[in-house]
């Protein structure tokens, strides 16, 4: 028993949920706390059917939309499936919450004459206990613990969030219910049965919109929190493994991109001929193995906060004063030191000398950035 109590920040949160959940109860009374209870619950079946049943339905959207013939459907409804056509993963998100949202709204509407007619059924004495109020409180605290460990579940399922995983894993209650029903229950659920969400929407979110930056009140100048897929914190955590020190782990992660991903010379010329611009995640660069100087920023980014390091997106102009044009590259905080490392792997990926090379300012002319702060294992 002693163990479940152990400290740590989750395994409080639960503990605290539980606790405000039964003196609530008991201030409520059982009556009302069952209808309460009641309805809590009605409302995750309610939202769970009403998951399934938005993901069979944009399925089904999804697939009429693909073999969908312009030429038998009015111009505004035509306009409606070209907006979809031309970006599918967000417009299948988007469809899916519309969705969501409409039928959990239809279905929670009747679940609240069901509580209140079983509220009404419970003799005078029972329904005015203050001990059977708190019990039913304690096990409404119960179930937020529950849907909290399961949210949990799934952003690690999903993301690499190093923090919430050492903080999960050093939890007793939330490694028994990972182990006795959110593994072998709702693990395969994200995995397999929700494409809308797993494979497709959410798969979009974890790859693509890793970076989300917010002004920090200095001129140009953002702070960054970056949501790094599995497999690139996997990746990371294999390229600096033995590495102890922030420059060890920097430079290991420098030598292992400039050697694995080249400059992609097509998307160059597409955006300068074209103006068109081919978006890319940081899992994309590594699998394809190529990609521009945003696409090398990007990936080394990810590498490094999976790492546990400091590190700053920066873009500005690149080169010398004959020669020069936008550019992006890195910067690195060696916290031993006190110092910034810079970091350029898109020219490193040409020539080997591009990590806290001297003189860096020379060439690189800075314009805005984007400060990632890292977690410590």
């Amino acid at each position: 028993m002693t163990g479940w109590l152990e400290a740590n920040g989750i395994t409080a949160l639960f503990a605290v949920l539980i606790l405000v959940g039964a003196a609530v109860g008991a201030r409520r009374r059982f009556g009302p706390q069952l209808g309460a209870l009641v309805l809590q619950v009605g409302y995750l079946v309610a939202a769970g059917l009403a998951v399934w049943l938005a993901w069979r339905w944009v399925t089904a959207i999804a697939r009429r939309i693909a073999g969908w013939d312009p030429h038998v459907w009015p111009d505004w409804l035509n306009h409606a499936v070209s907006v979809w056509q031309s970006a599918p993963q967000a417009a299948r998100l988007i469809a899916f919450l519309v969705l969501f949202f409409a039928v959990s709204a239809l279905l929670r509407a009747g679940v609240w004459p069901l509580a209140r007619l079983l509220v009404r059924a419970l003799p005078r004495a029972i329904s005015n206990s203050a001990v059977f109020g708190a019990v039913a409180g304690a096990a409404a605290g119960l179930i937020r613990c529950a849907l909290l460990g399961a949210v949990c579940f799934g952003l690690l399922h999903y993301f690499a969030l190093p923090s919430l995983q050492r903080a999960a894993l050093q939890s007793p209650p939330y490694r028994f219910a990972s182990a006795r029903f959110y593994q072998p229950y709702l693990g395969p659920v994200l995995t397999k049965e929700l494409p809308v969400l797993g494979d497709g929407a959410m798969a979009t979110l974890s790859q693509n919109i890793s970076l989300f930056a917010v002004p920090t009140g200095k001129a140009n100048s953002q702070r960054g929190v970056l949501l790094v897929p599995r497999q690139i914190a996997a990746l990371a955590h294999q390229i600096t493994a033995g590495d102890t020190t922030d420059v060890a782990k920097a430079h290991a992660l420098y030598e292992w991109e400039i050697h694995h991903v080249r400059y992609d010379w097509t998307k160059y010329w597409d955006y300068v001929d074209r103006g068109q611009w081919d978006a890319q995640s940081p899992l994309e660069t590594v699998e394809t193995g190529k990609g521009v100087c945003a696409d090398y920023a990007l990936l080394y980014a990810d590498l490094a906060h999976a790492s546990g390091l400091t590190v700053q997106i920066d873009e500005g102009v690149g080169g010398t004063p004959s020669d020069s044009g936008p550019h992006a590259w890195n910067e690195v905080w060696d916290a031993e030191h006190g110092r910034w490392i810079p970091v350029d792997t898109t020219w490193g990926a040409t020539q080997d000398a591009w990590f806290d090379a001297p003189n860096f300012d020379a060439t690189h002319h800075l314009q805005t950035s984007i400060l990632i702060t890292g977690g410590r294992g």
